[in-house]
């Protein structure tokens, strides 16, 4: 999924390399597929929006460095606004002392399955026991 979402993204970033400056036109057109993509990729209508708004004002607001190029500046405030809708804080996943199940749910081809390994890997790697059942419906 977040391959999906990165490709997306990035095709939309690299149709700017041909402008030497951002405008609000160009801009809008970005963030509308910007949101468009986030819909797609399963994101709430109104998280996607909440996010799009503040990369367009943050766009808009920094009128974009001189000597930066408009698909990198606008790169890295998709990047920060992201970032910050998924949690600036890195958190440790908290196991009880008996047995703990985490369940992974997901569309076909989002990715589970290789999550899933780098997951129970983090897991082994803490000296903790690990066990992957696959169920499908």
């Amino acid at each position: 999924m977040f391959e999906y979402l990165g490709n997306k993204i990035n095709k939309t970033i690299k149709k700017f390399k041909d402008y030497n400056k951002l405008t609000e036109i160009n801009i809008a057109s970005t963030i509308k597929e910007i949101k468009k993509t986030l819909i797609n990729s399963d994101v709430n209508y109104n998280v996607a929006k909440d996010i799009t708004d503040k990369i367009k004002k943050k766009a808009i607001e920094n009128n974009i460095i001189e000597s930066v190029s408009p698909g990198k500046m606008l790169t890295k405030i998709i990047n920060d606004e992201l970032t910050k809708s998924m949690g600036n804080e890195k958190s440790e996943i908290k196991l009880n002392k008996k047995t703990s199940i985490i369940l992974i749910l997901g569309l076909q081809g989002s990715g589970k399955t290789t999550f899933s390994g780098k997951l129970a890997l983090h897991f082994k790697k803490k000296k903790k026991n690990v066990l992957l059942k696959k169920c499908d419906i």
